[in-house]
């Protein structure tokens, strides 16, 4: 297994099917999560002020006990999202179907043809089908 996180970009997308927390759509952008977990904790907390949203931006102030220094080490610190790509990723479907394949014979992609979830969530099974299925 691949432990090798990077952070992500606050415009970068996410899907999450199972496991959401603070999201209604299973798919959204980093920065949307960070704003709602900030939102959501400063309605849980009184003592809420502007020095605080250097938990979710520029950092915020702070020493820091970390395993091979020596001592207490000044800097800042943030909260973000990062990702960990699995070791042996899904081939990119659209870029090697479309080198194989003469344009004349590539066929209408659909959501099922790219993305293929490893454990399929049966409440998102329609939410992506064609609109003539409800006429």
């Amino acid at each position: 297994m691949n432990d090798q996180f990077q952070p992500l970009d606050d415009d970068e997308v996410l899907f999450v099917s199972v496991g959401r927390v603070l999201m209604t759509n299973p798919t959204f952008k980093v920065g949307e999560f960070i704003d709602a977990l900030a939102q959501a904790i400063s309605d849980r907390e009184q003592d809420w002020d502007d020095a605080n949203e250097g938990w979710f931006g520029n950092g915020l102030e702070c020493e820091a006990l970390r395993f091979g220094t020596k001592g207490w080490q000044r800097g800042k610190v943030r909260i973000r999202l990062e990702f960990c790509p699995d070791q042996d990723p899904a081939p990119k479907l659209l870029d090697s179907r479309r080198k194989e394949r003469r344009p004349s014979e590539t066929p209408d992609l659909r959501y099922e043809d790219v993305y293929r979830p490893e454990k399929p969530d049966p409440r998102y099974d329609n939410a992506y089908r064609d609109n003539s299925d409800f006429e």
